[in-house]
């Protein structure tokens, strides 16, 4: 059984791989992300760049669904994670592809839905294994819990893009606030989501995306919408502050120090 669950949560990355591949293509409906990202224009959208995460949430997803199959074929001391993990992680990779086809064929209020359905998923695989919270073993951490903390930690920031995206698609007329305001008030959302990530679960990585992510709305908006600019920098600043602290707390059991006192 723990196998061919390793085997299916492999396979669940490779599939996300492929659907994101030909996303980029224009298979399908012939709209790229980005394409519809323009069409759908919001001030919260960070810079181009940043959406290169993918490539190392994917490089990270592929090691822990190696390291899955190979704890299962040989046995290994850490196969509890697959029983606690595998169905949830299927779901949310499987949710991706999905989103990707709802989104390249506009259906934007169902990829909004689909977006939260991936993050409540990925939130559960972290409640489920405790991530975080207990003294785990270096190839713990490394293979199982950075790459759900990076892939969440993503997760978390678009889904309030595509929020915001729907928002403008729909024409909502920001009542209270400006576009400008309101993007600042999605950027505290984020900050303070991401601190309580780091106070309350120890998920450093998932800040360290949330980090990656106002930087590059920073970089967008920097020279003409400056209150936003601002805000994003003065987010990325105290999220990085917090996470340095916190990291210095907590530095007798980090994998660095392990490492450190393993070669001693």
């Amino acid at each position: 059984m723990l196998k061919r669950l390793a085997i299916f949560n492999l396979l669940s990355v490779v599939l996300a791989i492929i659907f994101n591949y030909f996303a980029q293509s224009g298979i399908f409906n012939g709209n790229t992300v980005g394409e519809i990202s323009d069409k759908y224009a919001n001030l919260f959208t960070p810079a181009g760049y940043a959406f290169s995460i993918w490539g190392l949430i994917y490089l990270s997803l592929l090691a822990f669904a190696t390291f899955m199959v190979y704890q299962a074929y040989t046995n290994g001391k850490h196969t509890d994670f697959i029983k606690d993990t595998s169905g949830w992680f299927i779901i949310a990779n499987v949710g991706t592809c999905l989103w990707l086809v709802a989104w390249l064929y506009e259906y934007v209020a169902i990829s909004v839905i689909i977006m939260f359905l991936i993050l409540a998923k990925l939130l559960k695989i972290v409640i489920n294994n405790n991530m975080e919270r207990w003294d785990a073993p270096i190839k713990v951490i490394a293979f199982y819990w950075w790459p759900i903390c990076l892939y969440s930690g993503w997760i978390a920031v678009a889904s309030i893009a595509n929020m915001a995206s729907y928002l403008a698609m729909v024409g909502w007329d920001r009542a209270l606030f400006s576009e400008v305001e309101w993007t600042v008030i999605m950027i505290g959302v984020a900050v303070i989501i991401n601190l309580l990530m780091i106070w309350l679960r120890n998920m450093r990585e998932f800040a360290a995306v949330g980090i990656w992510a106002l930087i590059a709305i920073y970089v967008r908006h920097n020279g003409n919408e400056d209150l936003i600019a601002n805000t994003a920098i003065a987010g990325a600043v105290l999220l990085f502050l917090n996470v340095a602290y916190h990291g210095f707390l907590n530095r007798k059991t980090n994998p660095i120090s392990k490492m450190l006192n393993s070669e001693s």
